[in-house]
């Protein structure tokens, strides 16, 4: 039986979703920031997107630069995941702070994490708002892979209740 609760609440019972840590520049300062809103919007062009709300000092920098990088985390990099959550851009290098090392980007000028084993540099072709936060729709311009990197040991982000909990891609359960 289905019991009525609270958007919040609802929406936190949706399944796990992937987190990444996505870097930008512009006019020599650089950021890092922890995003759980992402989608993948088209295969030809390659288009992806990243949710970031307004008040964050990311979004300024996407949207002054108008390109950024996705950064894909696994399990090494936890503990990178929450410093760049927890602490904000305007106060703090988290390149630093998080031990990550920013790489020049081969097709925008936003910096690629070496540590993360993928990265997909973009450049913004759209925004759409959509109530707290606004999709920066980017193209992707290049992308780098570390060789031995497997998609499962991609990492993703649960809440159950008021705790957050990191996982790792589960086991296949079908096929289509």
């Amino acid at each position: 039986m289905k019991k009525t609760q609270s958007v919040r609440e609802g929406l936190r019972r949706l399944p796990i979703r992937p987190v990444y840590l996505v870097s930008m520049e512009h006019d020599g300062k650089r950021n890092i920031i922890t995003i759980g809103m992402f989608a993948f919007f088209s295969g030809n062009p390659a288009l992806v997107g990243i949710g970031v709300a307004p008040a964050r000092y990311s979004y300024d920098l996407i949207r002054k630069s108008r390109e950024y990088v996705i950064n894909v985390v696994d399990e090494r990099l936890m503990e990178a995941v929450r410093i760049c959550g927890e602490y904000s851009g305007r106060d703090t290098d988290k390149f630093r702070k998080a031990k990550l090392t920013p790489v020049e980007g081969v097709k925008v000028s936003a910096p690629y994490i070496q540590e993360c084993p993928v990265s997909l540099e973009c450049k913004v072709v759209q925004e759409v708002e959509t109530g707290d936060h606004v999709w920066f729709i980017g193209e992707v311009q290049a992308t780098h892979v570390n060789e031995d990197y497997d998609w499962k040991q991609g990492l993703l982000f649960k809440w159950i209740g008021k705790d957050g909990f990191y996982y790792r891609v589960g086991k296949q359960m079908g096929k289509y």
